[in-house]
């Protein structure tokens, strides 16, 4: 039954990644045109429509009432300051490189999940989890040229992320999974609107669609993150974020007229193998506890 749960987290969470990715991509092209704090803004107002309706439909009014008003207070604050930093940092910084500091949260995560939800974090999973991060510099071979301003803000907002999926672990058998995602959107919608006052550029049609899916495709990843963290560890989940890469290089091949070229594969492959190893590795685990229980 363990086995199973695992499996449907490991589902929830690459679903997850995948629409991360996208996001990321949709907010890329945005940026050329439209400043940081507006697309924060409507990210985040689109989000909260959508999370709303969500809820309203699952739960009820009701629903939304929360016993832990310190811990959303919280996450929301940690939100605001990662979508400002992420999409600054998407400004100033190629994506390639980006990507680079981005994945650097598996091994925040992995690290801090042993103090902070007392998870076992052995020694497969840390092999996983920088084996990957290997994978990941095979791909990008990242150039010399980082920002200084840019760099930082990716890092605050790769920090920042890490403690909001952290926290969203912490929460899980406290709150909802609607709530989880509602609530987190709410200090990046006013501190985007406060932001944008001044520098605000009327969306044409096609321009607010894409709007649209940034909001789409962040609010149904964080659902489906928050799934995935009330099913599983994070220190497990964490290293199949790696995967978001191969969507992105797919995306580069297939949208941008890209070329893939043999080191991709290779990272590809690297990543990949990764997450089999800690398939097999927690169905073994699994197993295991089940025989020593029976």
């Amino acid at each position: 039954m363990k086995n199973k749960e695992t499996y449907i987290a490991i589902s929830y969470f690459l679903f997850a990644v995948f629409l991360m990715a996208a996001l990321d991509i949709i907010a890329k092209v945005l940026l050329y045109k439209y400043s940081v704090f507006q697309l924060t803004f409507l990210r985040g107002l689109i989000s909260l429509v959508i999370l709303g309706m969500i809820g309203l439909y699952l739960h009820g009014f009701e629903g939304f009432k929360t016993k832990i008003p310190g811990w959303h207070f919280l996450r929301t604050c940690l939100m605001s300051l990662s979508s400002y930093t992420f999409f600054a940092a998407l400004a100033l910084l190629p994506l390639v490189n980006i990507m680079v500091i981005v994945f650097i949260a598996p091994i925040i995560i992995t690290a801090l999940s042993g103090p902070l939800l007392n998870e076992k974090v052995g020694m497969w999973r840390w092999c996983a989890v920088l084996v990957g991060f290997l994978g990941v510099i095979v791909i990008l071979q990242p150039s010399a040229e980082f920002s200084s301003k840019g760099t930082w803000y990716a890092l605050i907002g790769v920090i920042t992320y890490s403690l909001t999926a952290l926290t969203a672990r912490k929460l899980s058998d406290r709150e909802s999974v609607s709530n989880l995602s509602f609530y987190i959107f709410i200090g990046p919608t006013i501190m985007g609107a406060m932001g944008s006052y001044y520098s605000w550029i009327p969306p044409i049609p096609w321009d607010f669609f894409l709007f649209f899916l940034t909001g789409l495709t962040g609010g149904l990843a964080f659902i489906f993150f928050n799934l995935a963290l009330q099913k599983a560890e994070a220190s497990l989940l964490t290293s199949f974020e790696y995967t978001g890469l191969i969507w992105a290089s797919l995306a580069g091949y297939f949208i941008f007229n890209e070329v893939v070229d043999s080191r991709v594969w290779l990272g590809a492959i690297i990543i990949i193998f990764c997450g089999i190893i800690i398939l097999y590795r927690e169905s073994r685990s699994t197993k295991t506890n089940e025989n020593s229980l029976s």
